[in-house]
């Protein structure tokens, strides 16, 4: 048997046999380095990593406890490895010039530790995998490793197994009923027996079932799961811990958490599990005073347990201002927010200093909060001259570039955007105007850049500062770029109004006349702008093969990408649980109309199907009619490296990948402009 020569293998290498080692490496270094690449996506990386992972496994093939484990735990290695090198390669930073405070917060603190806590939650699942898997037979032990943990595919689990697809189907769907149908004995044998104390064993255990199970049926396992630990496990921090997370691995997260857990999880201060307990019950509460008490709590507790380095820490401070900004500017004075802003920005950069980000970050977002409440604007300058010495280091120049994959260069022009917008506030007209020329961001490199709230904003305080300045002209035409935008600023209008009153003009000229000239000079200034962008689309392709996959519908029906040639294939690859992906679908529905009688032309929807209830949900409520396919373990995703949804892709027809981005879009657009593109080749 093929375990049984591993197991030959393993005691000749353990021996000091060499040679062993080197069969086993030929045996297993084709599969390995597949599943490498297919993991991080290139090729030639795949090779150095599969050279180290082998070299791992040399090193520490007296710790594998059971040689006939050694595909399975061969295959671990292999993930961890991955995991490392893929927290090692940074995706481009975006511009967060302009972008809203809240916005900034997604992208950089939210981010981070959402990014953080699924690294750690996916190598916890690695280390532990053997534990919780152990009561399976080795046959299925082994498939469920390879399927579920390493994320291969069927065919590649039986290639590197030996054995044919079908086996492996086979083994997976037994593996799957076994701890489905068997769970009460499961539960017995994982958290009855009085000798079980590693509770981690129970957190990935309810991981795995959040992942494996459908929706329902996790639902009705885990809490009940939860409660018989409960039942026979003494009442420790570290089990409140447990079962709290457990229940946050469900849909709706804090709203399954029972009061009384968090009550006991509130009898023991200093721990992690009383600091979860605040954010939890702040999270799920609806007054903004609750919310209020539970951060102020939250920040009292992580002051006297002296952690100010948690990103909880700091991340209570922002809830709290946006509490203020977007609920109850009641709950804080002035002078208090202004000692909340001192506190939350040193909060922030005692986290920076422990986690390496860019201490520009946390300079810049505590000037925006400024700006935000218009408070304090004097100190803002000041901290903006913290900020550009900081810059100037080369310690944080290279935090920004190897850490955060940033640019010095938009660094500097961010410090400078966001004095001219200090100097607007404070009516320092030409310091502002010349700060805000200089620094303008390309508004070109998309359409979401050029028409989005932010770009219209930047417009109005250019026609306000060259108003303050008396550049009539310049004024007239920054302002009317904000108030025709698709989203017009708010007090454009009231600017053109000014400007209108001041220019010279014939007696009988009216102010709507004048808007009306406004507005045609506007149109041509955006059809030339929409035609750039356009222009920069289209020309910049990438002509990358692309990856060949296998999926189905909820029906059964079986759709492949390589029989779509000659056909241009739109793949819109999105979740059906998230609103954003919820909101493109009515645009994604103007590109299908367009090209609906265009037979080379056809889109496919790409959705995760792990819960298959709120998928025919999402197609019966928006009618979606071009098919969705189902990829419950991210085959598409991992193939053409997508770290965001909603996000799309475009081949052409001779199944070259050609443009994908999560694009925003307007009336269709671009895709509409990428599909003509490549329907003219």
């Amino acid at each position: 048997m093929e375990t049984e020569d591993d197991v030959q293998l393993i005691h000749r290498i353990l021996s000091g046999d060499d040679e062993a080692f080197n069969i086993l490496v030929r045996k297993y270094e084709k599969s390995i380095h597949a599943c490498v690449w297919q993991k991080i996506g290139d090729f030639h990386h795949a090779e150095e990593i599969t050279q180290d992972i082998f070299l791992q496994a040399y090193k520490k093939l007296s710790t594998l406890k059971d040689p006939n484990q050694f595909s399975g735990w061969l295959y671990a290695v292999a993930n961890r490895l991955c995991i490392d090198w893929m927290r090692k390669q940074k995706p481009a930073m975006q511009s967060l010039e302009d972008t809203p405070v809240r916005a900034i917060d997604n992208l950089t603190y939210e981010r981070y530790v959402s990014e953080q806590q699924e690294v750690e939650a996916t190598e916890r699942r690695y280390e532990i995998a053997e534990k919780l898997l152990a009561k399976l037979p080795e046959s299925e032990r082994t498939v469920m490793m390879l399927y579920y943990l390493s994320e291969m595919r069927a065919k590649e689990v039986g290639k590197s197994l030996g054995v044919s697809v079908n086996t492996i189907r086979s083994r997976l769907h037994r593996a799957r009923k076994r701890l489905h149908a068997d769970q009460e004995l499961l539960i017995q044998e994982f958290l009855g027996s009085v000798q079980i104390t590693d509770l981690e064993v129970c957190d990935a255990r309810w991981r795995l079932i959040a992942k494996m199970f459908s929706e329902a049926d996790a639902k009705k396992t885990i809490p009940s799961e939860i409660e018989s630990l409960m039942r026979i496990h003494p009442e420790t921090p570290e089990l409140l811990s447990t079962a709290y997370w457990g229940y946050m691995n469900l849909p709706g997260r804090t709203k399954n958490v029972p009061n009384s857990l968090f009550d006991k999880m509130l009898q023991y201060p200093g721990t992690g599990g009383y600091q979860a307990a605040l954010l939890g019950l702040a999270e799920r509460s609806e007054d903004a005073s609750q919310k209020w008490h539970y951060y102020q709590r939250l920040i009292d507790e992580c002051t006297a347990s002296d952690v100010p380095g948690n990103s909880w820490y700091f991340g209570a401070y922002e809830h709290m201002l946006w509490l203020l900004a977007e609920e109850d500017r009641s709950l804080a004075s002035d002078d208090y927010l202004d000692e909340l802003i001192d506190r939350y920005l040193k909060a922030h950069l005692v986290f920076c200093e422990e986690t390496q980000q860019w201490f520009s970050w946390a300079y810049t977002a505590a000037v925006e909060w400024r700006l935000k409440f218009n408070n304090g604007l004097d100190k803002a300058l000041e901290i903006l001259e913290r900020a550009e010495i900081r810059l100037g280091e080369e310690e944080e120049q290279k935090w920004l570039i190897e850490h955060n994959n940033g640019s010095v260069e938009e660094a500097w022009k961010k410090i400078s955007r966001l004095r001219a917008k200090i100097y607007l506030r404070q009516e320092r007209w030409k310091e502002s105007y010349d700060g805000l020329l200089a620094n303008t961001p390309d508004f070109l490199e998309s359409l979401s850049e050029r028409f989005n709230e932010d770009t219209t904003n930047y417009f109005y305080m250019l026609g306000r500062s060259a108003e303050g300045i008396g550049e009539w002209e310049k004024a007239r035409y920054y302002y009317a770029d904000a108030h025709f935008a698709p989203t017009p600023h708010a007090e454009a209008r009231t600017g053109l109004k000014r400007i209108y009153n001041q220019i010279e003009r014939r007696s009988t000229d009216t102010f709507e006349a004048f808007l009306k000239s406004m507005e045609v000079e506007y149109r041509i200034r955006e059809e030339a702008d929409r035609e750039k962008i356009r222009q920069r689309l289209i020309t910049n392709r990438l002509n990358h093969k692309a990856t060949n996959f296998r999926l189905q519908t909820l029906q059964g029906e079986t759709y492949t990408l390589s029989a779509m040639s000659g056909k241009i294939v739109l793949l819109e690859i999105g979740n059906s649980r998230t609103r954003e992906h919820n909101r493109r679908i009515p645009e994604v529905k103007l590109v299908y109309e367009h090209f609906s009688k265009n037979d080379d032309v056809v889109i496919w929807g790409i959705n995760d199907g792990k819960t298959t209830y709120q998928l025919r949900q999402f197609i019966d409520g928006h009618h979606v009619p071009w098919p969705i396919l189902l990829d419950p373990h991210g085959e598409v995703r991992k193939a053409y490296q997508i770290i965001g949804i909603p996000y799309f892709i475009l081949i052409d027809k001779v199944g070259n990948w050609q443009y994908s981005g999560g694009l925003y879009l307007i009336n269709g657009q671009p895709l509409i402009w990428m599909i003509e593109a490549l329907l003219s080749d």
